[in-house]
């Protein structure tokens, strides 16, 4: 990649970093074990040495030390449950989605939290729900509008997208065409207007600002959809993975028969990504893509067995770089 930088990893048990320069060493955990399912972490927009993290039990933490140890920062964070955190790079602002659904939102950096009590006087919240026990949806994804700090979409597992146009003070249910099991949400970092959803049953894709959203599986073998990153370079090349079903499919002998794709135009198409080093059958599930910012045509996918897989040639080729570590549910590339 460009030049060597830190790969940070969550998993269910714990983050873990190594140093990243076309494979990855001296690989050792961090911190926030014990603190339930770790998830990709976010560097600070100005602060090079600041690092924010959200856990499935323990809520946010910050580290002011480049990763070294972490503080709990939960004034105001009335759920403890965790599913997702998104930082504007201009304004600093921070957002967290969290289970039951709702939105916090830090303007100090983490040390206190609001959340719109409005979010949950929208009728569409009697509908939010998930499949197992306690049946109690989340917002699993968060995307913010690089040139309008105020415009917000959240993707509720289950409820459908969320809009904000105010700076998380007031939210809106999206409904016209996109999925009710959402998992992430993207806003394209060179049009606005358009916003990349993966869920459950694949990708959805918008053309004005998130009112409208139309299926865009175009290519796309496998549906139930992890993270979607884009390019650092070209802004059309999307990446994202795959797995044939839902967790509880991933027990049979094909395991999660999960696959990698590209799409050149924003997610409109998509190509499966077959080249060399990935394994015929990918058994277990991608649930975690990232790339490193400085390097285009990297991409990265953490897996559930605890491995992870690179490319750095836009998906020509891959190999891994890691094996071993607890099941993968976040990667973030920071360069110190």
């Amino acid at each position: 990649m460009a030049d060597e930088s830190t790969l940070y990893v969550s998993t269910e048990n714990g983050l873990f970093s190594g140093r990243l320069n076309g494979a990855m060493r001296d690989v050792q955990p961090v911190g926030l074990q014990g603190e339930g399912r770790v998830w990709p972490i976010v560097a600070d927009h100005r602060l090079s040495s600041r690092r924010y993290a959200v856990t499935g039990r323990g809520g946010v933490f910050r580290s002011d030390d480049g990763g070294k140890t972490w503080v709990e920062k939960n004034n105001g964070i009335i759920f403890k449950q965790c599913w997702c955190i998104a930082q504007h790079p201009a304004t600093g602002e921070l957002y967290v989605g969290t289970g039951p659904a709702a939105v916090f939102k830090s303007t100090d950096y983490g040390d206190s939290w609001t959340f719109s009590e409005q979010m949950h006087t929208m009728p569409e919240t009697k509908e939010w729900t998930f499949p197992g026990p306690p049946y109690i949806a989340h917002v699993k994804g968060l995307g913010l509008s690089r040139n309008d700090p105020k415009r917000i979409f959240g993707a509720i597992e289950e409820g459908y997208i969320i809009r904000s146009v105010d700076g998380g003070e007031t939210w809106v249910t999206i409904k016209n065409g996109a999925e009710f099991d959402s998992h992430t949400v993207t806003v394209m970092p060179d049009n606005a207007d358009v916003i990349v959803t993966t869920s459950g049953k694949g990708c959805f894709r918008s053309d004005d600002g998130g009112d409208h959203f139309a299926l865009a599986n175009d290519g796309l073998s496998r549906k139930y959809m992890s993270q979607l990153v884009v390019d650092s370079s070209k802004p059309n090349v999307l990446f994202t993975a795959a797995s044939a079903g839902p967790p509880l499919t991933w027990r049979g002998p094909q395991g999660a028969n999960a696959a990698l794709f590209r799409s050149e135009d924003q997610g409109k198409h998509w190509a499966q990504l077959s080249g060399g080093g990935l394994p015929e059958t990918i058994l277990p599930s991608p649930r975690a893509v990232t790339n490193d910012p400085r390097a285009a045509g990297s991409v990265l996918a953490g897996m559930s067995d605890g491995s992870v897989w690179m490319s750095r040639d836009y998906g020509e080729s891959f190999k891994q770089i890691v094996t071993g570590l607890p099941s993968i549910f976040g990667l973030s590339v920071v360069h110190d």
